[in-house]
């Protein structure tokens, strides 16, 4: 099991493997541990909430879509915990400014992966368009030319640059649909 990816990992979870949430628990219970323990400060405290970040990752394991990595959704829910633990006990912070930035780099840190995936997804799709599809989506939306400029560009009627255009958002939108 040490050898699956996140993505199969989840597949064999959403089937209901015990085997394979213990593989997910086990490759993320010590970041998650580390990352707690440093905005809480208390061990206790720690535990309840990496026992609810897994709780509420296998109960939410049906509905949960990835594009690589399982660590951005762990961490968010931990990070929410952490916040509605704080909110729930009233807990004044000496370091509260420290707590907020530490929660928002978590926050930024978690965009840029699931951004970064996300854009690895995109570039291999259009990799794999046909040429005169892939090009007629470059022009228009990396280089922002209009489908009379891009069929004047091409060669290609202006129907014909529409229609690899929408094909190839429909193409992109349904593979994105996927991870």
């Amino acid at each position: 099991m040490g050898n699956k990816s996140d993505i199969e990992l989840l597949k064999a979870i959403q089937s209901g493997d015990d085997e394979a949430f213990k593989n997910v628990f086990d490759v993320y219970w010590k970041r998650l541990y580390s990352v707690v323990m440093n905005l809480v400060g208390d061990e206790d405290h720690t535990k309840d909430i990496l026992q609810n970040t897994f709780i509420t990752f296998w109960n939410k394991r049906n509905t949960l879509i990835i594009a690589d990595s399982l660590w951005p959704y762990l961490i968010k829910i931990a990070r929410n915990d952490v916040i509605d633990q704080f909110r729930k006990n009233k807990v004044r912070l000496e370091g509260a400014e420290l707590l907020i930035n530490d929660l928002q780099y978590y926050d930024t840190v978690e965009e840029v992966m699931i951004s970064r995936e996300l854009q690895t997804v995109i570039d291999s799709e259009i990799v794999n368009m046909p040429l005169n599809m892939k090009l007629c989506f470059e022009l228009s939306r990396h280089e922002e030319k209009s489908i009379r400029e891009i069929a004047s560009e091409l060669r290609l009627s202006e129907q014909t640059v529409k229609n690899n255009i929408s094909e190839a958002l429909k193409r992109l939108r349904q593979r994105v649909k996927l991870t």
